[in-house]
């Protein structure tokens, strides 16, 4: 079987995860972890790769992390080769220690990585090895609740998404005992985000072969004002466009609004939260719970498909 092919661009961000072979443990003292978090400070050093977070566990491991350059595997090469053979002379072992090469997961940064850091960051308490998160020795977790930025790790860019530390606090506090993090796989691809982002991935990559779901259903639609945007939808939903921003519960007017601003416009989602009025978390939030809620309910999905319509009509 070919190996998938990995997503790779200037700028990306992955969330990246190796496990032991057979499950093994690839850290099985103090000193294993302190080797590994050494190898991947140098290794992202050398290579100018930028480590948003990181979690390790007994058999596996897990990576938040960006790549200004194009160069995700020679780093990944570095780092695990590296400690491999560290770690098979230390405990005198032959054979592999990873299971793969490595699982990498493209992220959207603004809708997704404030979910994903607070989800590797709760693996130990999932993994019933603490009750608090922040005092997890090995990962980033304390560094982020603490704010401070240290050779390894700069939290500043996941709290500015975030709305600070108390609002990540809330959140981690929040997804406790919240389920496992969704994760959207197309075809032999792995991103998680939002179906805009990956259709944006697959234009830059000009990659034909993948099935993109809103390919088949949409065509694509020009950036569109939000003025315009506004109109169709209070038009299709039957609402006054002040609708639109009111902060009412199950306000799904706001929702599809959210959602088509992420959609078919050039904002940022830092931008449609000003937009709003609201803050960015929950913004991104509710753009990615609304997207997964028109792949469950027709009735909903119709709707926005016939507001689309609307504005390719003009």
């Amino acid at each position: 079987m070919a190996r998938p092919l990995r997503i790779t661009y200037p700028g990306a961000i992955y969330h990246i995860i190796n496990r032991g072979c057979r499950k093994d443990k690839i850290f099985r003292r103090i000193a294993d972890r302190e080797e590994f978090l050494e190898r991947l400070t140098a290794s992202s050093s050398k290579y100018g790769i930028i480590i948003h977070g990181y979690c390790l566990m007994d058999n596996h491991f897990h990576l938040l992390i960006e790549t200004p350059n194009e160069n995700l595997s020679a780093f990944m090469q570095l780092l695990q080769c590296g400690y491999a053979n560290w770690f098979k002379v230390r405990y005198k072992l032959v054979g592999p220690l990873f299971q793969s090469r490595f699982k990498s997961v493209l992220v959207e940064d603004e809708s997704y990585l404030v979910t994903l850091s607070a989800y590797i960051h709760l693996n130990p308490v999932r993994a019933k090895m603490t009750n608090d998160p922040e005092s997890y020795r090995w990962s980033s977790c304390g560094i982020y609740l603490k704010n401070e930025k240290t050779e390894l790790v700069d939290p500043s860019f996941v709290l500015e998404y975030a709305g600070g530390v108390e609002n990540y606090t809330f959140i981690l506090n929040e997804m406790i005992d919240d389920s496992p993090l969704p994760e959207a796989i197309y075809g032999k691809y792995s991103i998680l985000g939002t179906a805009a982002f990956k259709e944006k991935v697959a234009r830059q990559l000009n990659e034909n072969e993948i099935d993109f779901q809103c390919q088949s259903e949409v065509r694509k639609i020009k950036s569109i004002a939000p003025e315009k945007l506004r109109q169709a939808i209070a038009e299709v939903l039957n609402v006054e466009e002040k609708t639109l921003t009111e902060k009412t519960y199950r306000n799904y007017a706001r929702k599809t609004y959210l959602y088509l601003l992420k959609k078919h416009t050039v904002f940022k989602v830092s931008e449609i939260a000003e937009i709003v009025g609201m803050n960015q978390h929950s913004a991104g939030e509710l753009i990615r719970r609304f997207e997964k809620e028109t792949g469950q309910n027709k009735e909903l999905k119709t709707l926005v498909e016939e507001i689309e319509k609307k504005l390719r009509n003009g």
